[in-house]
């Protein structure tokens, strides 16, 4: 046994254990050591349906009756923290597969660890998904313009009603990419007495 092996082995069995809760693990290339993800994975098990890295953010998938409780589940982490809610969105995935049709998204942010961190739920139209606002009030116009746009129904929130388009609005969710350009309706044009079609998507339903 060489010198040079001896003190290799020496170095390991006295050097300091790998501090699993190091900053760098957030943007590890190895997206499993990320340690929202390995916490998420443990506590939640099945229930996170997918983790994704791209661009140096990372994504966790989880199933929607579960999206709440992981929020909360990585808010109140003592190492965690993701304290902060940035936003509440959601994406009309027509286009992109079969189903579930849209993602509701939560972005949290970590005040202590200065990360990132976007949590997904997969849900069909007229599926809800839990509201945030029993955990972040500030969720409340955010889920509501959500609703407003897209149509998805936020769960045990206090007052869902739009918030951008008038209360009688009765042509749908203008976010929805099958949505028509100029609405569903006919609408008048000025100075004539004719009707002009709305002009329709080119879109004509899901394909993956």
């Amino acid at each position: 046994m060489s010198d040079e092996t001896t003190i290799q082995e020496f170095r390991s069995a006295y050097s300091e254990p790998e501090d699993i809760w190091a900053r760098d693990n957030y943007f590890h290339d190895d997206v499993e050591r990320h340690p929202a993800v390995r916490e998420a994975r443990a506590a939640f098990g099945p229930a996170i349906v997918d983790v994704v890295r791209f661009r140096n953010e990372t994504t966790i998938h989880v199933q929607p009756k579960y999206y709440r409780e992981l929020c909360n589940y990585l808010r109140t982490h003592e190492r965690l923290a993701f304290v902060a809610l940035t936003d509440v969105t959601a994406v009309d995935m027509l286009k992109l597969r079969t189903t579930p049709r849209f993602d509701v998204v939560a972005l949290l942010y970590s005040i202590d660890n200065r990360v990132r961190l976007r949590i997904k739920a997969g849900v069909d139209d007229g599926e809800p998904v839990p509201s945030l606002v029993p955990i972040w009030p500030g969720a409340n116009w955010l889920e509501r313009e959500t609703f407003d746009m897209f149509g998805i129904v936020f769960e045990d929130h206090p007052n869902l009603k739009r918030i951008l388009l008038a209360d009688d609005w009765d042509e749908g969710f203008p976010l929805r990419k099958d949505y028509p350009l100029r609405g569903w309706k006919e609408y008048p044009s000025y100075n004539t007495e004719r009707m002009v079609p709305r002009t329709r998507t080119r879109w004509t339903g899901r394909g993956v």
